[in-house]
């Protein structure tokens, strides 16, 4: 039987026969078939990041949402070695001058949400400082308690690599601790703080520096704060755990690196703002599975 000849049921109709002389081109490229269970294979993620189940985060669609570039599409959605936090709080006391916790948000090593909460007030609440926290009185209601999301959130980041911004602040209104060589706090980073002249730099500054991307522009996102933190860790991940190998293994030895050696030495960092320069967002790639 000739290839053009009409079958049945999705096969070749007497319509796609091709002109004499003229080679035969199919009006559509079959699909490949995915067996139900089979694996799916990351060709640029490392294995020690994964755990558990592999799934693939669906595309959002959204163009103008900062998350596409502060989410890595179609990468593993569930937890991770590496781990992003941040918390929005609510104003109790006189004039809701101190703060309790009244949402914490933890993304994965790629940006996907991997819990995110509101929670129930443990005092009245006299400031919800919604023009920044975004948090208003009925997103407090039917919350979980404190407790049960302190536990959560213990549960989650327990032996993990944990990044935020001012982290500590975050730890605190959770009454946390961690351990000192698990937290990476983009805010003390030397070579981010050696591009503000030493100081501590602000997330929304660091963002649209190195990422591209403006947060913060109008009510605060304890999700999109986590990750752009984690953003900017992984731009240059590589270089960091280096730089934290090296003071080890200089503490080790009972030598010390001169205090300005990391500012000084070329610098992922400005290959970053080159990129920007010319394209505007960075395109996101990790540093270290290139």
């Amino acid at each position: 039987m000739r290839g053009w000849e009409s079958k049945v049921n999705g096969k070749r109709s007497e319509a796609d026969k091709p002109a004499s002389g003229k080679p035969y081109k199919p009006r559509y490229k079959p699909k490949p078939k995915v067996e139900e269970g089979a694996e799916i294979w990351f060709d640029d993620v490392d294995d020690v990041l994964l755990e558990g189940r592999v799934q693939l985060r669906g595309e959002t669609g959204e163009t103008s949402n900062p998350e596409k570039y502060l989410v890595k599409e179609n990468s593993f959605s569930g937890l991770t070695k590496i781990v992003g936090m941040d918390c929005e709080m609510v104003g109790i006391g006189k004039d809701g001058e101190d703060s309790i916790l009244a949402r914490v948000s933890i993304v994965n090593h790629f940006g996907n949400l991997v819990y995110d909460t509101y929670v129930a007030a443990t005092e009245r609440v006299t400031d919800f400082r919604t023009h920044v926290s975004g948090i208003r009185p009925q997103d407090l209601k039917n919350a979980p308690d404190f407790k049960s999301v302190q536990i959560k959130v213990a549960e989650i980041l327990k032996d993990r690599i944990l990044v935020g911004h001012a982290i500590h602040h975050d730890l605190k209104v959770l009454y946390l601790d961690h351990p000192r060589k698990l937290i990476r706090d983009t805010s003390k980073y030397k070579p981010f703080r050696a591009r503000f002249n030493g100081k501590t730099p602000a997330l929304k500054r660091l963002s649209e520096m190195f990422i591209g991307v403006k947060v913060q522009t109008g009510e605060h996102s304890s999700v999109q704060d986590a990750q752009a933190a984690v953003r900017l860790y992984t731009m240059v991940r590589t270089e960091w755990e280096s730089a934290i190998r090296e003071k080890h293994k200089g503490s080790f030895h009972g030598k010390k690196k001169p205090k300005n050696e990391l500012n000084n030495k070329p610098s992922i960092l400005s290959s970053i703002q080159k990129d920007l320069s010319s394209s505007g967002t960075r395109k996101y790639v990790d540093s270290d599975s290139d």
